[in-house]
């Protein structure tokens, strides 16, 4: 049996980059950060049981979706025509209820781009390894960037670490299925060359997130810029939200200029983007 929402949440957990509703379930730390069981969840999926609104908020939250999205508007439609049945919602709510089915300003390149843009979720025992020191995250940063095969002695020069903390960087991230083992004492990145995604604020443990915006900053301090642009402009907030998703894509077909391997002028950069409200006006 399945229903308008469940057909719509397994649609978009795969979109998320979730292949089994195990791996959206437990990759998003299960019931104590989502608050219900993984037998709850297969009932949505299955179309044999609907969320309340407040679990419906952090499934969306889990599923990575923009606020006010038209794939946040989508699923919550279906769930609403779910609810009261399809005759009731086309006659009561269809007229009053504005479901936007395109971004707008998406260009058609961008709505290219987004179908061949694959994304692997972090789940949060993982993200929790990665962010647990400055030194693991550099770590990660730099083995997900790289296809080639690592010992102690090769990250510590490159993160400028002594060979022993090297060598527990990758162990530790090896107990999370970040890095396989090759050899005694070599290691390689497990993940394949495709887009990671750490989970939504929300879902990671208070502060883990705060703690990765630290490490991001600090790692800015230490470069220097190679372009910048700022633009400040007036604009209605709903609106101007309408742009994010194409902010969001555009920083994914960034993804398309890395590198795997060493070359003469290859670095590691920082690309950044954000939205800062400055005040009222």
């Amino acid at each position: 049996m399945t229903t308008f929402f469940s057909e719509s949440l397994a649609k978009l957990r795969k979109a998320a980059g979730f292949p089994t509703a195990y791996r959206f379930y437990h990759d998003n730390g299960g019931k104590p950060v989502l608050k219900f069981s993984y037998r709850t969840y297969l009932l949505f999926e299955q179309g044999e049981a609907l969320p309340p609104p407040e679990t419906l908020i952090r499934i969306s939250v889990a599923l990575k979706l923009i606020p006010k999205s038209p794939t946040a508007g989508l699923l919550a439609a279906a769930w609403l025509k779910t609810t009261t049945g399809e005759e009731a919602y086309g006659a009561i709510f269809e007229p009053i209820v504005s479901i936007k089915t395109e971004t707008p300003g998406l260009s058609p390149m961008h709505k290219a781009m987004g179908k061949f843009v694959k994304k692997t979720p972090i789940s949060v025992e993982q993200s929790a390894v990665i962010l647990s020191t400055y030194d693991h995250y550099r770590a990660f940063l730099v083995l997900a960037n790289d296809e080639g095969t690592w010992s102690a002695e090769t990250l510590a020069k490159t993160i400028g670490v002594k060979a022993a903390a090297a060598g527990k960087l990758l162990a530790d991230l090896g107990k999370k299925e970040l890095t396989r083992k090759v050899k005694e004492g070599f290691y390689t990145f497990r993940g394949e060359r495709i887009i990671l995604e750490f989970p939504r604020a929300e879902i990671m443990p208070p502060g883990l997130n705060d703690r990765m915006r630290g490490y991001q900053a600090q790692m800015l301090a230490s470069g220097s810029p190679a372009w910048r642009r700022m633009n400040v402009l007036r604009a209605d907030a709903q609106e101007l939200a309408a742009f994010y998703p194409v902010l969001s894509l555009s920083m994914s077909a960034a993804t398309g200029y890395g590198v795997m391997e060493k070359t003469k002028r290859s670095a590691m950069f920082a690309i950044e983007s954000k939205v800062v409200k400055l005040f009222d006006f």
